[in-house]
């Protein structure tokens, strides 16, 4: 198992600011602040919340369940969630 330095919450926010640029065209001029509303501020819809999705797994190397989805409100939920799975992925597997 390899173990990852912990991430910060800007390293998340960076990270989430770099996929919605190369991936939903956010525009460079915009910077993503965690209290955004995340679906209008990225103007997600069905599909490019799972284009979100599938590039954040990508980008953190993490899996997100199908529904946590139903919870992210503000662009701080993702980070928060992203957060909970980076450190999920980090834990000593039980033997």
């Amino acid at each position: 198992m390899t173990v990852r330095t912990p991430m910060t919450d800007l390293e998340v926010l960076a990270g989430i600011q770099d996929v919605a640029r190369e991936h939903l065209d956010l525009a460079q001029d915009v910077q993503l602040d965690p209290a955004h509303p995340l679906v209008e501020t990225l103007q997600l819809d069905s599909v490019r919340m799972l284009t979100l999705v599938a590039e954040l797994e990508n980008r953190f190397r993490v899996v997100l369940e199908e529904g946590d989805e139903a919870d992210l409100v503000t662009v701080a939920d993702l980070i928060a969630l992203l957060q909970r799975r980076l450190q999920a992925d980090d834990a000593p597997e039980s033997a």
